[in-house]
């Protein structure tokens, strides 16, 4: 008995030593982002063929049953991904188009709709018509590409790229129709509960179409919604807030959950507003966490630590759903060093395994999390342009896996001390009673 506690005690702190020092030295693998927007992120393809797997599975179901909206997250983000995907290469449109277009029919399927309310305009309320409207805007902008010229019609799907420009504008309609006769910029997702990101993706469609058909058929619309919206931005933070009443009056203020939603979609819409926007989210939610590169879910960690519908779990104020998309969001800043280190730690984290031509991560044990990771890692303007906009460089991008190193390196020598310890004593044990 007494041999076979020392067997697993001795080969448990040595697993242990192992795990922290392999968990070190993944940090300094490649980074799992694609370096130039016209290249693909290296296991892009292994992650899209997972997350088709379990599309056609019960795993959106399941989702479901963990977050509000999992069933229409997990299409609606795969969808996206594709699109973003034949944006860095124009040679994946038909697969694109294809996939995007699947993923579009589970958000208009009766199964999707049943989950949000009918009644709220425009459309089973703000969340479900805002995504499924950008979704729809993503696969019109790659049927009415052709090679590099984003005006020509591709021959073989001419009816239905019409067809689908058609809807397009109809739903785009909706919403201007909506937002000029409102007294509030930010509209219901359920009944009374009003998140101002949820309105977001739809105008991004409308800029979108906009942009599609060379018109400036929503532009007023948007410049005055852009207007109304910088009229109600948070006075604590300067940002958008997270949520509002019905009638537009804020309730709280900026969170990072809401934020990588915000600040994803607004610099296709307003640029410069955008840039300030990043900024000074950047310097007021970035942080660490055992010197890994994280975000507060509010801003300087002052807020609740124990997390929500919304936000999920916190780790002591932290949002890992929030990090998660705070990869895309630097890329689509030019923000790259800051990417780059939170798409790293993520890597060690998340344990990744990659079998034939998939790649999952923590065993797939959370799909959502998959598609989640693979949106974020994509992540592409829609309206084309680059640039290292942050000033300065951030600090965190620049020394955290030394602070990682700092912060491990103690449960690293304990683990080590006490288990040689633990072990000689059973060891010295056993030789006394084995001479009795």
């Amino acid at each position: 008995m007494l041999s076979a506690v020392r067997f697993v005690f001795r080969w448990s702190w040595r697993l242990l030593l192992l795990a922290v020092l392999f968990f070190n030295c993944r940090l300094y693998w490649p980074s799992p982002l694609a370096q130039s927007d016209d290249q693909l992120p290296p296991a892009l393809r292994r992650q899209l063929n997972a997350n088709a797997k379990v599309l056609t599975s019960d795993a959106p179901r399941r989702m479901q049953n963990l977050f509000p909206e999992g069933f229409y997250f997990c299409h609606a983000l795969h969808g996206l991904t594709w699109v973003e995907a034949a944006q860095r290469d124009p040679a994946l449109i038909d697969e694109a188009i294809e996939n995007a277009k699947l993923a579009y029919a589970n958000l208009d399927s009766q199964e999707c709709r049943d989950t949000f309310p009918s009644t709220l305009p425009p459309d089973h309320g703000a969340f479900y018509s805002a995504w499924k409207v950008h979704l729809l805007a993503g696969i019109v902008m790659l049927q009415m590409q052709s090679g590099g010229d984003e005006r020509a019609a591709i021959e073989r799907d001419l009816a239905d790229a019409e067809s689908d420009l058609s809807e397009l504008q109809r739903l785009c309609d909706d919403w201007q129709s909506l937002l000029e006769q409102s007294r509030t910029p930010f509209f219901q997702s359920y009944h009374s509960a009003v998140w101002p990101c949820d309105t977001l993706p739809a105008i991004h469609a409308m800029k979108t179409c906009d942009r599609i058909t060379n018109q400036d058929r929503y532009q007023s619309t948007i410049d005055q919604w852009l207007n109304d919206a910088k009229e109600r931005l948070d006075l604590e933070t300067g940002l958008l807030p997270h949520s509002n009443l019905a009638d537009g009056k804020q309730t709280g203020q900026g969170r990072a959950t809401s934020q990588m939603i915000i600040l994803r979609m607004l610099p296709d819409i307003d640029e410069a507003f955008a840039v300030e926007q990043y900024e000074t989210f950047r310097e007021r939610f970035l942080t660490t966490f055992g010197g890994i590169p994280c975000l507060f879910e509010y801003a300087d960690g002052q807020g609740s630590s124990v997390g929500d519908v919304d936000a999920g779990p916190l780790i002591f104020g932290r949002s890992v759903s929030a990090a998660v998309f705070m990869i895309g969001v630097a890329q689509i800043y030019g923000d790259q060093p800051v990417a780059d280190a939170i798409a790293v730690a993520g890597e060690a984290v998340g344990l990744p395994w990659t079998w034939a031509d998939e790649k999952r991560y923590v065993g797939g044990v959370l799909p959502i999390g998959d598609i989640m990771v693979a949106y974020s890692q994509n992540a592409k303007r829609w309206s084309g342009g680059t640039g290292h906009w942050p000033e300065v460089r951030s600090s965190i991008a620049n020394d955290w896996r030394w602070k990682v190193h700092l912060y491990s390196s103690p449960l690293f020598l304990l683990a080590g001390l006490f288990g040689w310890r633990r072990t000689g004593r059973l060891d010295k044990k056993s030789t006394t009673d084995e001479h009795g």
